[in-house]
């Protein structure tokens, strides 16, 4: 009994001591008329590494209020709005310290001339959310999925699926082009996270051109744009594997980019009983479906 005794405490003083090495940071964004900027990004980012720690965005009065930021060490506050210029600011936390910024003044846009010297890590540009993923951290080779994962907003469960506040992404993109459609694994497991710079969550509206006032349950599209060096690039991945009694598996996926073009292979071949592809993943994935004239012959 002692000893569970002795055990419960040692694990609450290591809690307390835990939450104590964090602190909280709010404020409210205003513009340059004083008027509350609502569905501004606010992110912290770590001054050493670049790596994203947390964000949010303003509500309608302009308030945020960021919670668990790490304290004692050099931190950077960004806070980005489209109809505002980025606004930068160092701060530094000690444990549980709530600090409060009061009102920060966004200066607008110069309309004159338009100088880019760096890019927030998460941005609200219109109705899409961008994530620059040159500050979040993966390691040598991760996937996309990989990439996903660290993503504050995004959820990736064991199947593959993902989820954006609660809402299931329906489609994954490549340059605001479907890759493999029906199957949303086919890019995010296949394609490596270093090709990638930017993430971007779309509420999809498909090809209406009308204002949609409830945007609410519109499709959630993720789009990967590229690096601009794979604009224009073949690129992929082979992997083969073999065992005893003569047991084998290969895989290759090759991608072929060319500004409005994207052509894609991806080969599977085992003796292993493990199901490839079957005729409708063929029709889907493959595209042989919207051929006027189907003439081919399928073996399993």
């Amino acid at each position: 009994m002692i000893r569970i005794l002795i055990s419960v405490s040692f694990f609450l003083c290591c809690q307390l001591a835990f939450a104590q090495n964090y602190g909280t940071v709010t404020g409210i964004v205003t513009d340059a008329e004083k008027q509350p900027l609502i569905k501004a990004t606010v992110s912290i980012v770590s001054a050493t590494d670049s790596t994203v720690l947390s964000y949010s965005l303003t509500d309608e009065t302009g308030k945020f209020k960021l919670i668990r930021i790490p304290a004692q060490r050099d931190l950077a506050l960004y806070i980005t709005h489209i109809n505002s210029s980025p606004f930068r600011r160092e701060i530094r936390l000690i444990p549980k310290e709530e600090l409060t910024l009061d009102t920060l003044l966004m200066s607008g846009n110069n309309l004159d001339e338009v100088v880019i010297t760096q890019v927030a890590p998460v941005r609200l540009n219109g109705d899409t959310l961008e994530y620059k993923v040159d500050y979040f951290k993966t390691r040598p080779n991760a996937n996309v999925e990989e990439l996903l994962q660290l993503l504050p907003g995004l959820q990736v469960n064991v199947d593959g699926t993902i989820y954006y506040q609660g809402r299931q992404v329906s489609a994954v993109r490549v340059n605001n082009k479907d890759f493999f459609a029906q199957d949303l694994t086919l890019a995010t497991r296949n394609l490596d996270a270093s090709l990638i710079d930017l993430v971007q969550v779309i509420k999809d509206k498909g090809d209406s051109k009308r204002e949609i006032l409830d945007d609410s349950e519109l499709p959630i599209v993720i789009n990967l744009k590229t690096k601009k060096e794979f604009v224009k690039a073949d690129f992929g991945k082979f992997y083969g594997s073999g065992g005893t009694r003569d047991r084998y598996e290969s895989g290759a996926l090759v991608n072929t980019f060319r500004d409005t073009l994207q052509i894609s292979f991806i080969g599977y071949a085992n003796n292993l009983s493990r199901q490839g592809f079957d005729y409708s993943e063929l029709s889907q994935y493959g595209g042989m479906d919207r051929a006027e004239n189907n003439s081919y012959s399928y073996m399993s």
